[in-house]
């Protein structure tokens, strides 16, 4: 099977990458890397054409990795983030829609569409309230998959991934947390007050997610939520990182929260278990593997 993965270097597409090569797919890269290798893409990032990708090869199945994933500078920089999150996405679907019809396409969307939702665990039926450009964009990412698939019956899905964490990350919770312990001996602040929650889920049980989307869903233009299905407090996260570290240090969070986020996030991921998903990695394992990668990064 031959597989197309837009946004090959980033933190998610640079795992699909060794993922589905290891499974055995023939996986051709494409991002906006200056590099040299076999089976490798260049992106122009100011004007990219996609076009050119999918009428001079046919794949079976398109990931499109190229989206930011950052909620503060959407805030800043709204009309990029339109752009890469949106356009780019219409785009590479009117591509796909001219040369490669069948090519199954995967939209990495986020659980940034729900905003704070009034309950939990929160299914994809739930109310789409964003709160962030970030999210907003993401939403309407979903709405292009949606109207290509009703319009010109493509294959299209988008997977609304909660908290995603993973060797590779070199921002986000902890990214940040690591620094800041390797910068202080006795004490460190953090955001907001520890009770906020997340679902967070391993990135190779994202992989593995999608192995299982590719094998068993219909592609008929919906959403699904891809998580743990696990909720726990930035709190209890922050302490478990440190216990992996073995570090006895102070921690004070702030009561100061970061524009954009939300409040308590825990997946319904009923429809993911259907398909046969079942999270591998619990949060503890996961954070060690992360440490051992963090170590070698210093």
């Amino acid at each position: 099977m031959k597989l197309l993965v837009l946004g090959s270097e980033g933190f998610i597409g640079s795992h699909a990458v060794q993922y589905f090569r290891s499974e055995g797919y023939s996986v051709t890269c494409a991002d906006i890397v200056l590099k040299a290798e076999p089976d490798y893409l260049l992106i122009n990032p100011e004007l990219p054409d996609f076009s050119s990708i999918f009428r001079n090869q046919v794949f079976d199945v398109c990931i499109n990795a190229t989206g930011a994933a950052n909620v503060q500078l959407s805030f800043q920089y709204p009309a990029l983030d339109y752009m890469i999150n949106t356009v780019n996405v219409y785009n590479i679907l009117d591509s796909i829609r001219q040369y490669n019809p069948g090519c199954k396409f995967i939209n990495l969307s986020s659980a940034a569409v729900y905003g704070n939702p009034a309950s939990l665990p929160i299914k994809e039926t739930h109310a789409i309230q964003p709160l962030s450009p970030y999210g907003f964009h993401k939403w309407y990412s979903e709405q292009i998959c949606k109207q290509f698939h009703l319009q010109h019956n493509l294959f299209t899905i988008s997977l609304r991934i909660f908290s995603a964490y993973g060797e590779g990350l070199k921002k986000q919770l902890f990214w940040d947390l690591h620094k800041k312990i390797s910068n202080s001996s006795d004490s460190i602040e953090m955001f907001g007050t520890g009770k906020e929650s997340r679902d967070f889920i391993y990135v190779g049980d994202i992989m593995q997610a999608i192995k299982y989307i590719i094998d068993k869903e219909k592609f008929d233009g919906k959403a699904i939520n891809v998580a743990s299905g696990k909720e726990v407090t930035i709190e209890e996260v922050v302490y478990t990182f440190l216990k992996v570290f073995k570090r006895d240090i102070k921690i004070r969070f702030t009561g100061n929260t970061k524009i954009g986020d939300p409040l308590n996030w825990r997946a319904d991921i009923t429809a993911l278990q259907a398909l046969g998903f079942q999270p591998g990695t619990d949060l503890q394992s996961g954070i060690q593997k992360i440490a051992i990668w963090l170590k070698n990064q210093n």
